[in-house]
């Protein structure tokens, strides 16, 4: 079996998806069907980075961001990168526009973008992000920090 990228496994879920959420959203309404939605993405994303069984450094992130984009175009920028703290800026995502063409862009901060969250916290990190590509912010900008090493 080929070995697919980033994007089409992301892409192919998400595809998956979206007709559960939909059905959720007309039997619970939208704000309910949406908090469980999450709250099960969380606990998926985070047992499937747990299964690293270590932590995740700024170096290492670095270089799996990068890959995030692997065939398509992804742009992005690196505005500070120090050994705890990496910050992205990215100005392209194909990730949005795939939803805008399957016509499902509202549903993609809920099944792709906000993941980022519990699974940087899985990983010992923290993520700060206020804008993304897909809300139609123009940008995503990212801030990942290493977590203090708990005493």
């Amino acid at each position: 079996m080929p070995r697919l990228t980033p994007f089409e496994r992301i892409t192919m879920a998400v595809e998956a998806q979206i007709p559960l959420v939909r059905a959720m959203e007309a039997a619970l309404g939208r704000e309910e069907a949406h908090r469980l939605v999450r709250a099960a993405l969380d606990k998926t994303n985070r047992a499937m980075v747990a299964k690293r069984g270590s932590l995740l450094d700024i170096p290492t992130l670095a270089d799996e961001f990068a890959g995030f984009g692997e065939g398509v175009r992804y742009e992005f920028t690196t505005l500070e990168q120090t050994e705890t703290t990496l910050r992205n800026d990215v100005t392209h995502c194909d990730y949005a526009e795939f939803m805008q063409r399957i016509g499902a862009r509202d549903l993609g901060q809920l099944l792709i973008c906000d993941g980022d969250f519990a699974m940087a916290d899985e990983l010992g990190l923290t993520l700060e992000r206020t804008t993304t590509c897909m809300a139609g912010d123009g940008h995503c900008n990212f801030c990942y920090h290493v977590k203090p090493a708990s005493g």
